[in-house]
């Protein structure tokens, strides 16, 4: 069989050229990394104290912060990147610094009684009000 190039063409000779997608895992991993080199590079470029925002839900600010190098009785304990989570008209919050402090946060505020109580803060608090206790 002769090809428009002009030599014979066997069938062996015909590569398929397939671009194999990277896999969801492979995907997974890239964006981790990204991630983390991001933050490496906020922790050598950011000011001690200095807020990055990340997320606003309503009135909740969470903020990424560089905690300043501190001397403890220890040892010394060296700067380092926290979730600051707080209010929007409050500078005082609270300051995750690792992963199970956040899970632990997160298991917490969705316990069902602390659901149930926060919803019926509303109530109790315009009662308070209304009769001026």
């Amino acid at each position: 069989m002769e090809s428009s190039r002009g030599g014979d063409m066997d069938s062996d000779d015909t590569e398929i050229h397939v671009e194999e997608k990277p896999s969801r895992e492979a995907q997974r991993k890239a964006a981790e990394e990204e991630v983390l080199a991001k933050l490496e590079e906020l922790l050598n470029s950011m000011g001690d104290w200095e807020k990055k925002p990340l997320v606003k839900v309503g009135r909740v600010i969470i903020e990424l912060v560089k905690l300043p190098r501190r001397e403890l009785k220890r040892g010394v304990e060296p700067e380092k990147l926290a979730l600051h989570i707080r209010l929007e008209d409050s500078f005082k919050g609270l300051f995750i610094e690792n992963a199970e402090e956040f899970d632990d946060l997160s298991k917490a505020i969705s316990a069902k009684l602390v659901g149930e109580v926060a919803r019926k803060l509303n109530l109790i608090n315009k009662k308070v009000i209304e009769y001026g206790l």
